[in-house]
């Protein structure tokens, strides 16, 4: 492998796959999100405020920005033309998941508060 990329063997499959820089996730009063945030993309899903666990559709996002959800969460919205997904992240995690996406989506779209 060239490049210097960070891999690691799942042993689930007959490939490399790329390891992320960040992989947060949170289970809160019954939902789940997590983000995983790699050098050139960026991976979620949640159930918050959906029926089932849902993959955001990264390549149809048109923006992201944090909101806090409640004291001891906070929400990373991905906004699409039809949707907006929110993802929820444990407070401790706000810096750095805004950091990271930063890196790879660049910024934040205003806040809706």
């Amino acid at each position: 492998m060239s490049g210097g990329a960070f891999c690691v063997w799942t042993g689930r499959y007959d490939r490399w796959v790329p390891d992320p820089t960040l992989d947060l996730q949170l289970t809160w009063r019954g939902t789940f999100g997590r983000v995983r945030v790699f050098a050139d993309h960026v991976q979620a899903e949640t159930s918050y405020e959906r029926s089932e666990l849902t993959t955001v559709p990264m390549d149809t996002v048109r923006g992201w920005r944090m909101e806090p959800c409640d004291f001891d969460a906070v929400c990373v919205e991905f906004v699409t033309p039809d949707d907006t997904f929110r993802v929820l992240l444990d407070t401790s995690d706000e810096g750095v998941t805004h950091h990271a996406l930063v890196r790879v989506l660049g910024d934040p779209l205003p806040s809706q508060s």
